[in-house]
């Protein structure tokens, strides 16, 4: 039969887990929304090159003015993806220690469990003993009267 400390622990391991996992789930959205940044940063730079270039030789307005809206918009792109990395970076921050206050609780609960072990072993060890001095003195008992 489980002991409770070996239910709850095992219950902590289950959160554990999940919080583990959880904050796996926000560490991959974060890495994701930064390897969007850099492609956007990237974009940016390559668009900003090619209207330079455009600018540099003869062009028509009307090409000028799709670059730069197209620009303009990767910059706009730009700022919504830096306000959705801070996001994720506090939602990572909160995943963090919500699984690190899980795991603390874990370790409690497992240093508990292992207590309530031993007392249980050392318990059987001495009710052992008893009945081995039991049956021990029983037996001398038992010679002396013969």
């Amino acid at each position: 039969m489980k002991s409770v400390w070996e239910v709850l622990l095992s219950k902590a391991e289950r959160e554990v887990r999940i919080a583990q996992q959880k904050l796996a789930d926000a560490q991959q959205k974060k890495n994701l929304a930064d390897e969007r940044k850099i492609k956007l940063a990237d974009l940016l730079v390559e668009y900003s090159t090619q209207l330079r270039s455009l600018q540099l030789r003869s062009h028509h307005t009307g090409e000028v003015h799709n670059y730069q809206q197209f620009i303009a918009q990767l910059q706009a792109m730009q700022v919504r993806s830096k306000q959705e990395t801070t996001v994720l970076e506090e939602n990572c921050a909160v995943a963090r220690k919500a699984m690190l206050l899980k795991e603390h609780e874990r370790m409690k609960l497992e240093m508990l469990a292992e207590r309530e072990r031993e007392k249980f072993e050392s318990e059987m060890l001495y009710r052992e003993n008893r009945e081995i001095e039991s049956s021990a003195l029983q037996q001398f008992n038992f010679k002396e009267r013969i």
